[in-house]
């Protein structure tokens, strides 16, 4: 009597699941629905475990897709790796790490600190990333260094949040700097293959990997999301209503729980845009979602509206 109790428990638990994973499926359809999404892929974990994959249109789920800025998070795991191992800290100020580079800079970009650019706190306002006319393509080479040149030439501003992919460019210099290999070479193998993961350059975004060219399938992202849990040490910055910024992540914490997500965004007048979005919820769910759509600001908040009303519910 005890095992048929047992049994019927776990298939009722795994029944659940199942409604769960299927109205969180169902909400990312409509939203795609009503934001004219044609190509779009979702990845849905639980308690870290990945439980649904789906594609719509002409991209299959288990396709790799550009992540653009989620790839941030990438680099702040690197860069906190390279912490961990000792061949930097977070109080490692720019001149310390590039000052050996030949790259000119000013006094004030000097005394940033990693801690300062992992935050968007560096105070660098001036993003010479944004209002390009063509893609990042990466047959056009690594521009990583190109962009924080121009960052280091920048006297910062006031120290506060700013978001800002030239303070992720300099990150990327750092990485070269203190390790002897791109970021694009080491964060996949540092942080991604211990997990049994796995990213590529974009040939459309490579050029700026630092900070937005990477892509992966929305599977292993969102395996990797799931692993990102906010730490009482991460750095972080306030961006005020209780949420803050961390290494290339946003989080909000409460009642001793952490949620944590990012969106990313490719948006070109001519040429492919891209974007993706993830979101871990205090209650061991997470989604990650692709799609070939530059989207407006309202778009991109009924996706967060959508999914996180859809988890909660589970």
């Amino acid at each position: 009597m005890v095992l048929i109790r047992s049994l019927l428990a776990l298939l009722l638990l795994a029944g659940s699941a199942a409604a769960d994973v299927a109205r969180i499926e169902a909400a990312w359809q409509d939203w795609a629905r009503d934001a004219r999404v044609r190509n779009s892929t979702i990845a849905i974990t639980r308690d870290g475990d990945l439980v649904g994959t789906r594609a719509i249109g002409r991209r299959s789920a288990d396709a790799p897709a550009p992540l653009a800025s989620l790839s941030k998070s990438i680099t702040g795991a690197c860069v906190l790796a390279l912490e961990e191992a000792g061949r930097l800290s977070l109080d490692t100020t720019i001149g310390q790490a590039l000052g050996g580079a030949g790259l000119p800079m000013t006094d004030g970009a000097a005394a940033v600190t990693v801690r300062e650019l992992l935050t968007h706190t560096s105070g660098f306002t001036l993003d010479s990333t944004q209002g390009r006319p063509a893609p990042w393509r990466a047959r056009g080479g690594d521009q990583t260094l190109r962009v924080a040149a121009n960052a280091l030439l920048q006297t910062p501003a006031r120290k506060g949040f700013f978001y800002n992919n030239e303070n992720y460019a300099v990150l990327g210099a750092i990485i070269q700097a203190v390790s002897g290999e791109s970021a694009a070479g080491l964060c996949p193998r540092l942080v991604l293959a211990p997990l049994g993961l796995r990213a590529t350059v974009s040939d459309e975004f490579g050029g700026g990997v630092p900070w937005g060219g990477y892509e992966m399938t929305a599977a292993d992202f969102a395996l990797f999301a799931a692993t990102l849990r906010p730490r009482r040490d991460w750095p972080r910055a306030d961006m005020g209503s209780g949420v803050s910024y961390g290494p290339g992540v946003i989080f909000k914490r409460g009642g001793g729980n952490a949620a944590w997500w990012h969106f990313g965004s490719w948006c070109f007048l001519f040429g492919r845009s891209a974007g993706a979005y993830f979101f871990q919820y205090p209650n061991g769910w997470g989604v990650t979602v692709t799609y070939d759509r530059c989207l407006s600001n309202d778009q991109t908040l009924a996706l967060d509206a959508a999914l996180t009303s859809a988890v909660g519910r589970s």
